[in-house]
């Protein structure tokens, strides 16, 4: 091995190390000081129960199927409680999330563009309040992103080196996320199905039965799952978990224009007029809404069928308005302005790096397509900002390359190296 190639790679274990340094202290910052002073969002500590859901499981196993109850991120919760650790274990757990997190960006960004790129990208993420904020308190979000940015990097090895023992790795990695939150499956099926099409362009064999490897992964992982709802709810089919119908129709008015303009609180005023809607929509069944998710999700589903076919104006307003209400809208507009102006400024300087990117011909769709799928996705079910959070790492990684480009002009110009009048 030569000595260059050795301060090459010298130089990038220190560079990930410096990143995985900067994440945990800005993550223990967080949840030691800044989470406690700060007063824009709840301090609830676990806001949506998962604790309570996973001494549930510690107790009594797996009774009941709820949206929350069918996810990784409780079973994750549960294992830690088993081992005899507290809700600090699980909090300190976060922060290491936060970190790898971190340094797998930096290894997409090297990878994909350079390595001031996969630097710069580690360290916005290490920083970034969003991405900070779901740590000190048991959110899904730190666990999510975490599998989410490792799935992104698996079909970057996928894209490298299509063997089976890839394709394989990118199913079970890429379930283990979808487990988490469903949001991840339609990814999947279009990097699949891109991949797919990329081999038979190439007329590879390898690649198709790569390619079929981590659709056959998939359906392994899913299996036992769905088996596992099939038993609990006494014999009823539920892929993943309830809630689709619940998201869908909560959308139609989490996006309408007082709240998609946070001139009333969404999370408040939409929260409370959706709860009344399928207490109404339970009791026109002849059912009583949160009893049964399962028989809610039946019961909404019937609406939401209703008003694609009845409404379809609003439901293409709906989907349209919450493309963007997925980058920014939180409980309030003074803690929704900080994730719309970061996404606001990421997206800029993305546009910047994909000009550069695809004149030099580097596969950026990797990192585009993850956040354009979800973004999509999410727009048809209930778009709100913390739902941005999994794919903020990849809109980093393509902002880290804009600022590289930039910085390349300058120092282009500084030079005289710069072409007149040439952008």
């Amino acid at each position: 091995m030569s000595a260059a190639h050795i301060n090459y790679s010298s130089r990038h274990t220190r560079d990930a190390a410096v990143i995985a340094a900067v994440a945990t202290a800005a993550a223990l910052l967080m949840v030691l000081i800044f989470f406690q002073l700060q007063d824009l969002v709840l301090k609830t500590g676990d806001p949506y129960g998962y604790g309570k859901i996973a001494h549930e499981f510690v107790e009594h196993g797996f009774t009941k199927l709820t949206r929350r109850a069918a996810s990784l991120y409780p079973e994750f919760i549960a294992v830690v409680y088993r081992l005899g650790g507290s809700d600090h274990v699980i909090i300190f757990l976060q922060c290491l999330f936060h970190a790898a997190t971190c340094v797998l960006v930096f290894q997409l960004g090297l990878r994909i563009y350079n390595a001031r790129t996969g630097l710069l990208a580690g360290l916005f993420c290490a920083i970034h309040p969003m991405l900070l904020r779901y740590v000190p308190d048991l959110h899904m979000e730190s666990f999510l992103t975490l599998i989410c940015t490792l799935t992104v990097w698996t079909t970057l090895r996928f894209h490298d080196r299509p063997t089976i023992a890839n394709g394989i790795l990118v199913g079970v990695v890429g379930m283990c996320a979808t487990l988490t939150k469903g949001v991840m499956l339609p990814y999947l099926g279009v990097f699949g199905i891109v991949s797919g099409l990329l081999a038979l362009k190439r007329r590879s064999i390898q690649g198709v039965a790569a390619v079929v490897a981590m659709f056959v992964a998939i359906a392994v992982v899913l299996a036992p799952w769905t088996y596992r709802n099939y038993q609990v709810t006494g014999g009823r089919f539920v892929l993943l978990t309830p809630g689709a119908s619940d998201s869908f129709l909560r959308g139609y008015v989490f996006t309408r224009w007082e709240f998609a303009t946070l001139r009333k609180p969404p999370y408040t005023d939409a929260e409370n007029e959706v709860n009344n809607w399928f207490r109404q929509i339970a009791r026109e069944a002849g059912t009583e809404w949160e009893k049964d998710e399962v028989v809610d999700e039946e019961n909404n589903a019937r609406v939401a069928k209703h008003l694609i076919a009845t409404q379809p104006l609003d439901t293409a307003r709906k989907v349209f308005v919450g493309l963007f209400t997925f980058w920014y809208e939180m409980t309030s507009l003074s803690n929704s302005l900080i994730p719309g102006l970061l996404a606001l400024i990421g997206w800029a300087l993305a546009i910047v790096g994909l000009r550069r990117a695809h004149r030099e011909g580097r596969p950026s769709w990797l990192i585009w397509l993850p956040i354009v799928v979800m973004n999509v996705f999410v727009a048809f079910l209930i778009p709100l900002g913390r739902y941005s959070v999994p794919i903020l790492p990849c809109l980093m990684i393509l902002a880290a390359f804009g600022v590289d480009t930039l910085l390349s002009r300058l120092n282009q110009a500084s030079s005289g190296l710069a072409v007149p009048g040439r952008s």
